[in-house]
């Protein structure tokens, strides 16, 4: 009989790390502060949209949309496939994107000069498709739909 018990107490602590682990990213996120979703169509992201309105400039063939926030809005990353975004005007690049885990660029020499200005947004063709990124440049400052 007290042999079942190490053997109990070893499944119950592989269990709850499996549980621990699939969890990683939730954990993460509430670590850091930000809140992430990820929707397969714009449809999708229409109805479950977290934080401020769904950007009006997401074209509607856009899928496999991730976005990150801040839990205050104050900076934000989007991810998408699909066409160019509606309602942009090439401008010159003012900031980063907050979060790379969407990608990115690898080097300064990748970045790049202009971008198209979405609304506050900022948005970058990248191999995979779009990344567009918020950043406030004041307190409390969110993007607007």
């Amino acid at each position: 009989m007290k042999r079942r018990l190490p053997t109990v107490a070893a499944l119950a602590a592989a269990s709850l790390a499996v549980t621990a682990l699939a969890g990683c990213t939730s954990v993460t996120d509430t670590f850091e502060r930000v809140h992430s979703e990820a929707f397969d169509t714009r449809a999708e992201a229409s109805e479950g949209w977290v934080g401020v309105e769904m950007p009006s400039w997401l074209p509607d063939d856009a899928a496999s949309i991730r976005t990150t926030a801040t839990n205050d809005e104050t900076r934000a990353v989007i991810a998408f496939t699909g066409s160019e975004p509606s309602g942009c005007v090439t401008g010159p690049r003012s900031s980063l994107p907050f979060d790379g885990r969407y990608g990115g660029f690898a080097d300064a020499s990748e970045l790049p000069d202009e971008v198209l200005w979405c609304g506050a947004y900022e948005v970058h063709e990248s191999g995979d498709g779009w990344l567009a990124w918020f950043n406030a440049t004041e307190a409390g400052q969110t993007p607007e739909p």
